[in-house]
Parts: C-alpha cells; structure tokens; sequence
C-alpha cells in the first residue's frame, strides 16, 4: 500500500522515471533546514562549489534528520520498497543572478558505480526552484532512459538530449522531486534575484553491488545485510570545526569514488 504517492504518482515514476511535486517540509522545516545551508555556505567560504559540499548526513545531526526525514523516506518507500540506504547528500545551490553555474545533462547511473540494484535521487527544495532561478529539467520516459549514456563533456547525445521535449522540474520550498538513475537532467544558470537551494539525497536498496571499495552508507529505514557497504551510525554532536574538516574529507573521498566510477565506464 502507497504511504503518500497516489497509484497515478507511482506509475509515472515506474513509467517515467520521474515524479513532482510532492509536498514533504512544513514551513517551520522548510525554513530551519534553509538557514543551516545557508550557515554551512558561509562557513565553506560563501559559495563553495557543489563538490565541495557533500556527505553532510555523514557528518551533521540536522543533515542526517533530512536525509532520514519520515515524510521522504515514506515517499522513497513507495517506489523502491521497506529497506532504504542513504548512499549520498549534497547541496546544490545557485546564488542570484550567477551566469557561471550550470548543469550539463548527464545521467546519475555512471557517477553512482553499481551494477545491480533500484536507486532514486530525491531532489528537496528549500527554497522555489522555478526556470527564472536554474531548476533542473530532465526528459521523462522511456524516450529519455533510451538515450545512450552521455558523454560527461556533452557532445553528439547531449545534443539530441537537449532538442527532446525537457520539462522544467518546478518546485515551491518544502516540495522534492524523485528522479531514476537513467533519467537524463541538468539546468540552466540562475538569472533571478533568487537564490536556489536543493538538498539532494540519493538513496540504494541492499540489492545494489558497488563496482569499488566499500561505500560508506546510513541505513535509513529497514534491514540491509552483507558487507558491499561500510555502514555507520547517525552523526552525534560535535564540535563545528571538526565536524566541518571531516565533512571535507568526506567529500574529497566522495568525489573520488565518482571519478572511479566513471573511469570504469568509460
């Protein structure tokens, strides 16, 4: 039985590889989880590129709480079923009227470096992520997940990805957004005089094998065996400093796994 998505919303998914909007935060949430963002930007220098800013479950007690948040993990449950495993978070943020950052398309599959098993990214808008300010748009269908795997520098299928029919992927704050594996995205700059802010999390199932070394994952809800992962515990409080340097790390590591992953397919 659904715990949010209607039966229409999980077919689309299944159909489409993609589902929007659905309403996850309450106002309250939506602003308390905006302003530790904003706070970890500021710390990470002001406007700290989306490399540098991932794995906060890892590493934040309030990071953790959204990643693990009961509403998205019921909405995550309807399409991939009891047993959830946080693989990833990061932050997505464009500041106004910043023309330099910008989203090729591209498929999240060669980045994430597993063979087997069902993934989703829940895309979690802290702030309105409209076409003015960057929202990501991604080709939904069976059309979009038969484009060959893009190249990571555009060309030729990124091309022919961009003349199909995208759609903007348009969220108000506290809404998210579900997008398979295979469907390919990206977005445009933000030319608005608002600032977009995605927190994106990025859940496996234990069925997934990875093709490297062992991923350091949260399970969030359910029961995972085997040993394909390194699991830990929620992030208990600590000091800022050392929860910041270690995130660093964290994300350093993280990126690298990706390039792994990526040099394996190609």
């Amino acid at each position: 039985m659904s715990r949010v998505l209607t039966d229409e919303q999980r077919r689309r998914y299944h159909e489409d590889g993609l589902v929007f909007p659905v309403r996850v935060l309450t106002e309250e949430e939506t602003d308390t989880y905006r302003r530790a963002c904003d706070d970890l930007e500021a710390r990470l220098g002001g406007r700290p590129r989306t490399i540098d800013v991932r794995q906060m479950h890892l590493h934040f007690p309030w990071a953790y709480a959204l990643a693990t948040h009961p509403r998205i993990l019921d909405t995550v449950e309807d399409v991939l079923g009891p047993d959830l495993i946080v693989w990833a978070t990061e932050l997505f943020a464009k500041h106004p009227h910043d023309e330099a950052v910008s989203i090729k398309w591209h498929q999240d599959r060669p980045y994430m470096g597993f063979d087997s098993g069902a993934t989703t990214t829940a895309w979690v808008a802290l702030s309105e992520s409209a076409a003015t300010n960057g929202c990501m748009r991604a080709v939904p269908g069976p059309g979009g997940r038969s484009v060959p795997p893009l190249p990571r520098d555009g060309g030729r299928n990124a091309t022919e990805v961009e003349e199909r029919a995208a759609v903007d992927v348009v969220l108000a704050a506290g809404e998210m957004s579900l997008h398979d594996a295979d469907v390919p995205h990206g977005s445009g700059p933000n030319r608005s005089s608002q600032k977009r802010v995605g927190f994106v999390i990025r859940y496996v199932t234990p069925a997934a094998r990875p093709l490297g070394d062992r991923p350091t994952v949260v399970v969030a809800r359910g029961r995972v065996g085997g040993d394909q992962f390194r699991i830990v515990g929620p992030p208990m409080a600590t000091d800022s400093g050392r929860a910041l340097a270690d995130l660093k790390a964290s994300a350093a590591d993280h990126l690298e796994a990706m390039l792994q992953n990526l040099r394996r397919k190609n």
